[in-house]
Parts: C-alpha cells; sequence; structure tokens
C-alpha cells in the first residue's frame, strides 16, 4: 500500500483543522514503520492514542460546523460516529487478541479516512465555516 503523505490537497482552509489532520498523517507514518507486532504495549498505546486523538478531532469540527451553521451537520456526525466505532472495534479486538489487529489494517483504516472523508466529506462544510471568519 502507498503511504498518503500530507500536501495542500488535504487542506480544508481551516488552520486549527488542518493542524489536526496533519497530526493524523504523523500517526499513518508511525503505523506504517511500526515493527509487526514484535511490541503489542507500543502498539496499544498507539491505538489507544488513536481513540482519545479522533474523538478530540471529531468533536472540535462538529463544533466548528454546528458554529458556522453546516446544514449537513446531524449527517456529518454519524460519518464520524462509524468511524470512531470502527476504531473503537479494533480497540477492543486487540485488547481481546494482540494478532487480531495489525499496523497494516490500523494504517488500511486511517488512508481510507484520508481519501473518503477529508477529501470528500470536510471540504464540503469549508464554505460554510469561511463566510464565518
Amino acid at each position: 500500500m502507498e503511504l498518503v503523505e500530507w500536501n495542500d490537497s488535504y487542506s480544508v482552509g481551516n488552520v486549527l483543522m488542518d493542524a489536526h489532520h496533519r497530526v493524523f498523517f504523523g500517526m499513518v507514518k508511525e503505523f506504517s514503520e511500526s515493527p509487526a507486532m514484535d511490541d503489542p504495549d507500543a502498539m496499544m498505546k498507539r491505538i489507544a492514542f488513536l481513540v482519545e486523538y479522533t474523538a478530540m478531532h471529531l468533536g472540535a469540527e462538529e463544533k466548528l460546523m454546528q458554529q458556522a451553521g453546516y446544514p449537513e451537520l446531524e449527517q456529518h456526525k454519524k460519518v464520524h460516529a462509524a468511524f470512531a466505532r470502527q476504531i473503537m472495534v479494533a480497540r477492543e479486538a486487540f485488547f481481546k487478541d494482540q494478532e487480531s489487529v495489525t499496523p497494516d489494517q490500523i494504517l488500511e483504516m486511517m488512508q481510507d479516512w484520508f481519501l473518503h472523508h477529508i477529501l470528500g466529506e470536510d471540504k464540503k462544510y469549508m464554505p460554510f465555516v469561511l463566510q464565518q471568519t
């Protein structure tokens, strides 16, 4: 799998959201460099950080959309909730069986999120946010 790296095409036009997204790209790089499963503690820490960071970022993004009066906020929240659940399922699976989730699976999940969500869904709310500034 080719590693997705940050470039200006991922910018949503908001400094804070772009900074958040860059952190996600950093996490992708960490998962891509991770040894397969020879360090379960490091893997658990990365997954735990991903879960916490995702919740923080999605909440901040939803608040931004709400303040801007984004009309598709409720649908966007549903997409966020589905992604958060996907990450939680991966975390729970890893807790139960450390061989059930690999860094490559997490990497694939995150890259799919970037390619479809940031470039698609997130770009839709930015005109509303930019009108507020």
